[in-house]
């Protein structure tokens, strides 16, 4: 970082740091990119930073410096080991309130930067993603751009599946947390930088609306399958050393081991390296899997993954490769799934196998069934709620139907249930066709007498979806999602019955949807409207 003293007119809203290695022929439409920032150049600077380029690349940043000297300034390190040399000289160079790390072969959106800033400064964001876009045919992260996000972090979204450097960090941050480039490693010392930033953020924000980084090619990578074993095992390192144990951790972890370890092993595997290479990557990724990967985290994988992780191991790498074989074939057939006790399980390779033993837990998908489901009408007949919508699992049938309806007492957790009638509908269908034709329903909730024979007792009543089916069981909330034509409209209380043990009182509800979208049901007791006694 630099210690030099910076006085107050110096200080710009953004740095952009551009690093450049024997790209001269991408650096001026880099370089173009930002001189027309909409932000303005006044509270822009570019710190441009030669990495021991042997092309024009040097006299393209010089001749930038020369024709905008009062916002861009330049310099040059030796070719190191990996970037971080570069990064690290133009970060002691920062003196903008933020950030960002280009190379040379990418570009801004004319508008980025202050997009950028202006989601930073109205939502206190220590980092902010951009939208990225492919300039060519390489394929860049989209998960977390579908939409904006004001107010993020590295658990509740997938802003930490993207870990370049290629975002707007508050340098204030990255001084807090002294981040800095690792010099010693051959990949990956932007996954360090920007994992520990992420880590250490307040607030993350997404501009996910409008394309902010046109995203160049990445240089040809001569990291070794030893090298990318060893990122995994530095980053799962960094997140143990700087997470507390728990599913952030897991969490955190979980990205890791799957992408970076789950691809090496799968090239190794696949792969007509040399043997005595691909050996020695798989027993480095066995030892890291033993003594690393947590099993929070490793339930979190896809299951083939974890499959083929569970087999390495235990140095079965025959199986192991047998596994990676079966995840690469395009053309395989699809995998059946076992239901039993209320638990659905993937029928992949290796299931039940008593040569091998894997554990059932292993290939358990239960948690991955997905529910379907939209209430499309709700209104009042006397002290009776009637419902009607449908609810079903996406990947089983609707046959043995057990769906009830939950009324759950906000505070006190008090459940009354009830039962669902299905009405068969042959258009309904899950997301691939497939029919689920059992899976509308109708409900009657009769709020004047419960299951204990009284009326429904005054408190805040959200009301839940029990899916059940082939016996399996998940709970979704009620009303979150819903037709467009139903009438959401907001209801006058409605009389449901006299107020046991309250004489001349009687208990009103009162239906509205709550914050979360789901209907909730408001039991008051009151004095009985003019003209009611």
């Amino acid at each position: 970082m630099n210690s030099a003293v910076v006085h107050p007119a110096d200080i710009k809203d953004v740095s952009v740091a551009v690093r450049v290695s024997n790209q001269a022929a991408a650096l001026d439409a880099c370089l173009a990119s930002l001189f027309v920032q909409t932000i303005g150049t006044d509270r822009l600077e570019v710190i441009g930073v030669d990495d021991g380029s042997t092309d024009e690349s040097g006299s393209v940043l010089a001749r930038a410096a020369h024709q905008y000297p009062s916002f861009v300034r330049v310099g040059q390190v030796t070719q190191g080991l990996s970037p971080a040399a570069a990064r690290n000289w133009a970060l002691s160079q920062v003196r903008g309130r933020y950030v960002i790390f280009l190379e040379a072969v990418d570009r801004l959106a004319p508008d980025a930067l202050e997009r950028m800033v202006a989601a930073a400064d109205a939502n206190e964001a220590d980092v902010v993603l951009g939208k990225l876009e492919s300039s060519g045919r390489h394929t860049v992260p989209t998960a977390m751009f579908r939409k904006n996000q004001p107010y993020t972090d590295a658990w509740s979204s997938r802003v930490y599946w993207s870990l370049s450097a290629d975002k707007l960090f508050r340098t204030s941050l990255l001084h807090r947390r002294g981040l800095s480039f690792p010099t010693d490693m051959p990949i990956g010392d932007e996954q360090v930088f920007t994992a520990g930033a992420f880590i250490g953020a307040d607030n993350v924000s997404v501009v996910g609306d409008a394309v902010c980084v046109v995203k160049g090619p990445a240089p040809a990578n001569r990291a070794t399958l030893s090298d990318r074993v060893a990122l995994a095992s530095r980053m799962l390192a960094l997140v143990a050393s700087q997470v507390p144990e728990g599913p952030r951790r897991d969490r955190l972890q979980a990205r890791h081991l799957e992408v970076e370890l789950g691809k090496a092993t799968a090239t190794a595997l696949l792969s007509a390296a040399d043997p005595a290479e691909r050996d020695r990557t798989l027993w480095e990724a066995a030892e890291v899997l033993r003594t690393q990967a947590t099993p929070g985290a490793l339930a979190l994988l896809p299951r083939m993954v974890a499959v083929r992780f569970a087999l390495l191991a235990q140095g079965r790498l025959a199986e192991a490769q047998t596994m990676a074989a079966f995840e690469a074939d395009k053309d395989r057939p699809a995998v059946r799934k076992t239901v039993e006790g209320g638990r659905v399980f993937t029928t992949l390779p290796f299931f039940r196998d008593p040569q091998v033993g894997l554990p059932d837990e292993l290939f358990d998908i239960t948690a991955d069934m997905t529910v379907s489901h939209q209430l499309q009408k709700a209104r009042w007949d006397g002290a009776m709620l009637l419902l009607d919508g449908y609810a079903f699992f996406e990947q089983l049938s609707t046959k043995d139907r057990a769906t009830r309806v939950l009324l759950r007492e906000r505070f006190t957790g008090a459940q009354e249930s009830h039962a669902v009638t299905a009405r068969r509908d042959d258009t309904l269908a899950n997301a691939k066709g497939k029919t689920r034709a059992m899976g509308r329903f109708s409900a009657r909730v009769n709020l004047a007498q419960t299951s204990s024979g009284w009326p429904l007792p005054p408190g805040t009543w959200d009301l839940y979806l029990s899916v059940s089916f082939e016996g399996v069981t998940q709970e979704v909330r009620l009303g979150t999602r819903r037709a467009p034509d139903l009438d959401s409209t907001a209801r006058m209380p409605v009389r449901i019955a006299d107020a046991p043990g309250a004489q001349g009182m009687e208990l009103a509800a009162t239906p509205y949807y709550a914050e979360d979208g789901g209907l909730t049901v408001e039991v008051a007791q009151r004095m009985p409207l003019p003209g009611r006694g």
